[in-house]
C-alpha cells in the first residue's frame, strides 16, 4: 500500500526539514527499508518472519538515530 492509499488520508503536513548532520543516517535506513521490502516480497516470508526484519531494522535506525542526536546535543551545549 502507498501513502495516498490509506484510508482515512494522512493530514497535509508541512515538508521535514531533516538537520544535515542526519541524512546520511535518514538516507541509509530509507536504502535498507526499501531493500527490506524487496527481499521479502521476493522470499514471500510468513508474517513472524515479516516481524522480525523489520524489528531488526528499527532497533538498528534507532540505535543510530540515537548516537547523532546525542552528538548534535552535544555540540549545541558547548557552543
Amino acid at each position: 500500500m502507498r501513502i495516498d492509499q490509506l484510508r482515512p488520508a494522512p493530514t497535509p503536513a508541512e515538508p521535514l526539514d531533516i538537520p544535515p548532520e542526519l541524512l546520511d543516517s535518514v538516507n541509509r535506513h530509507q536504502t535498507h527499508l526499501s531493500a527490506l521490502v524487496a527481499s521479502l516480497r521476493a522470499a514471500g516470508v510468513d508474517d513472524e518472519l515479516v516481524d522480525v526484519s523489520v524489528r531488526t531494522l528499527v532497533d538498528s535506525y534507532a540505535d543510530d538515530l540515537t548516537v547523532v542526536i546525542r552528538a548534535m546535543m552535544r555540540a549545541t551545549s558547548h557552543e
